[in-house]
């Protein structure tokens, strides 16, 4: 019968060791919440109950392997039902001695902690958590940021918004499921522009983008201000300082990994500066218009621009907002510099002062955004 209820699909030793560590896991978790719950503040109790539903709920000690991963919507039509029911009885078969465990432990969590929203926020979260199976990898990103918000929320005894950030996960997996058949994926939407523009420009093309996937574009948006609200939160203590700093000082950062300080360490565009720069007919800026570090630029833009809502609902003084809109357009100032660097590096110039380019662009932007402050 125990065969039949818990049946394991790994028989090797390691298979066993699992099944064997995740009870004893369990069971000490359990104790420890039974008998040991005075010596810890109740937050920490409460986020560790959290956590330890969520991971004994989702771990896989199963070695389940859920088909969804590599499935390209478009290829056969599967109905939202038939997809969610495979979902359904595919983890209650593989998954079930992990949720017997799990409720074990939201009992416990329940009677001695007397903590039934979180127990019903955790058990939620293990429900998101294979319900972003269904996604792609990207919006898989997104709900894990989001959860990582979740658990400083619950740390910082915000429950109500940690119930919140739970909802926006469901809403943007429901998105997702809805309207997959019309999210193109990775790079897709660069060869379809080609085809309905052959003579467009870069910014043409990001255009049509934008205007052809208003329901990712709404998604993002939304991750975006909720990440920037509470990156302003933790800033509102120094006056006068948004959080849209962090954003250019992450670009910065991994535009200056992708072009390097030497001809050999360039990964974007190479070839293409090159046959670029052989035309002396184009001018510097049509250059720069051509390259994949504006379509960057661009998208920094654009994302810089939606994060404004977080800013403006939690920004405890209008400097700070005032810099975040004032701040859009030094962006092309980011990727004039690096496609210039990158056509000095490609001509052979390796000068020193190149490899001082994001220092240089750090203090820029720190001066900026600190004025006032």
């Amino acid at each position: 019968m125990t065969q039949r209820l818990f049946k394991l699909h790994d028989k090797s030793i390691l298979g066993h060791l699992n099944y064997i560590g995740m009870i004893l896991f369990s069971s000490l978790v359990i104790i420890a919440l039974t008998f040991y719950h005075d010596l810890a503040p109740t937050r920490y109790l409460v986020l560790y109950s959290f956590i330890c539903i969520y991971v004994i709920g989702t771990a896989n000690i199963n070695r389940c392997m859920l088909p969804y991963g590599k499935q390209k919507p478009g290829l056969v039509y599967i109905s939202k039902r038939l997809l969610l029911r495979h979902l359904f009885f595919t983890i209650t078969t593989g998954y079930s001695l992990q949720f017997l465990l799990a409720v074990l432990v939201s009992v416990t969590c329940m009677v001695v902690l007397h903590e039934y929203l979180i127990v019903f926020l955790a058990l939620g979260s293990v429900v998101v958590s294979f319900l972003s199976q269904l996604t792609s990898i990207f919006v898989k990103v997104i709900i894990r940021v989001i959860f990582l918000l979740q658990l400083w929320s619950i740390l910082a005894s915000l429950i109500g918004v940690s119930a919140i950030l739970l909802a926006v996960q469901l809403l943007i997996i429901y998105f997702y499921i809805s309207n997959y058949h019309r999210i193109p994926h990775g790079p897709s939407f660069l060869k379809g522009s080609e085809n309905r523009h052959a003579s467009g420009s870069m910014s043409q093309i990001f255009l049509f983008y934008v205007i052809n996937n208003k329901i990712l574009l709404i998604l993002l948006g939304a991750v975006v201000s909720v990440i920037m609200y509470f990156c302003q939160q933790l800033l509102n203590g120094v006056h006068g300082i948004p959080a849209t700093i962090l954003i250019y000082i992450n670009f910065m950062t991994i535009v200056e990994i992708l072009v390097g300080s030497k001809r050999e360490e360039i990964m974007i565009d190479k070839s293409r500066v090159e046959t670029l720069q052989s035309s002396l007919i184009v001018s510097p800026f049509k250059r720069f218009k051509a390259s994949s570090i504006y379509l960057y630029s661009l998208m920094l833009m654009v994302t810089a621009a939606l994060e404004l809502v977080g800013i403006f609902l939690n920004a405890a003084d209008t400097t700070a907002i005032i810099k975040s809109v004032l701040s859009i357009p030094l962006t092309l100032l980011i990727g004039v510099i690096y496609y210039r660097k990158t056509e000095l590096l490609t001509s052979g110039n390796e000068s020193k002062i190149l490899k001082l380019t994001l220092p240089i662009l750090i203090l820029i932007f720190v001066t900026f955004f600190t004025i006032g402050a």
